[in-house]
């Protein structure tokens, strides 16, 4: 939760147009952003400029998302604001007055996670965070066709991942990530969570038991690897077994909305590729392509069709 300081930044901020929600990060997000990095022992970020051509790939991305998610990002969304040094690709979290009055939804983006990366390879870097590196082990990922392999496409993934964050906020799809457990509700008053979570007694969030599997709580981005290569694709093998679309989905409820919806937009509304292919010393071992009309996805699949409007 960001304090606001300045709290006309952010009511400019909602005055522009969609496309026109963007800048450096103001000094709320970056103090915002050094206390949660200084807890964790990282370095502080610091407020990016982008040149023409960056900006031109944030608005493209933007630019190309389907009319329905859009139109229910204008009441909340209080832009995309660039950085150095995040701490990972990018961060999202709400905005509110010192006395607690909602503002929005406001994304941190780091300019550095895409400066020399096409969508592929920055995909591929972030999907084998996960695990150490392995001899003769290697993991490629895949969310855009050749044609469209480039940082606009890379972008625009990570920004739906974030939409994801910003649409969940309030909606009663899964309990607010900014509020103590104490001020949660019963399990079946969420609309997402009950799809792969539990809630238990003591307000913890839980996979339910056939969504877990070996090494499951020994993955984390953004940090240290704590599962070694080599086992790549045994946890993608136990991942397809699940209704978690994407490995990063089954950190946390939180993560498995953002990937959710995000995977939801890029492959089904916007005929985006979604793939991981895992080779040992060049022979293909796992070729796996995200397919949204399976069983195990049918219950996310029908929620975001009512949400974003069902499609004939």
């Amino acid at each position: 939760m960001i304090i606001a300081g300045e709290r006309g930044v952010w009511d400019a901020a909602m005055e522009q147009p969609l496309l026109g929600r963007h800048g450096s990060a103001p000094a709320d997000l970056l103090r915002h952003v050094g206390a949660v990095n200084a807890a964790s022992g990282m370095g502080a970020a610091r407020a990016a400029v982008v040149g023409a051509d960056f900006l031109a790939d944030v608005l493209g991305a933007i630019a190309e998302l389907p009319e329905a998610l859009t139109a229910r990002l204008h009441a909340s969304f209080l832009g995309v604001y660039f950085t150095h040094a995040l701490g990972s690709s990018a961060i999202t979290d709400i905005v509110v007055t010192p006395e607690g009055e909602f503002l929005g939804v406001v994304i941190a983006l780091d300019v550095d996670a895409f400066l020399l990366r096409r969508a592929n390879e920055w995909f591929s870097w972030r999907e084998n965070t996960p695990f150490r590196a392995a001899p003769g082990y290697a993991l490629e990922a895949r969310i855009a066709e050749d044609a469209r392999d480039d940082r606009c496409a890379a972008i625009q993934f990570l920004l739906l991942h974030e939409f994801g964050h910003v649409l969940a906020a309030g909606r009663r799809f899964l309990p607010d990530w900014w509020i103590g457990a104490e001020h949660f509700l019963a399990r079946e008053d969420y609309v997402f969570l009950p799809l792969s979570w539990d809630l238990t007694e003591d307000g913890r969030i839980v996979a339910l038991a056939e969504n877990d599997f070996a090494l499951r709580a020994r993955i984390v981005y953004y940090a240290a690897p704590q599962i070694e290569g080599a086992a790549m694709a045994e946890v993608y093998r136990a991942l397809r077994q699940t209704s978690f679309p994407t490995l990063y989905a089954s950190t946390t409820v939180y993560e498995d909305f953002a990937e959710s919806f995000a995977c939801y937009v890029h492959t089904v509304l916007l005929g985006k590729p979604f793939a991981v292919r895992i080779r040992h010393h060049g022979e293909l071992v796992l070729d796996w392509e995200l397919d949204w009309r399976g069983a195990r996805l049918a219950g996310k699949y029908a929620l975001f069709e009512r949400f974003l409007g069902a499609r004939t």
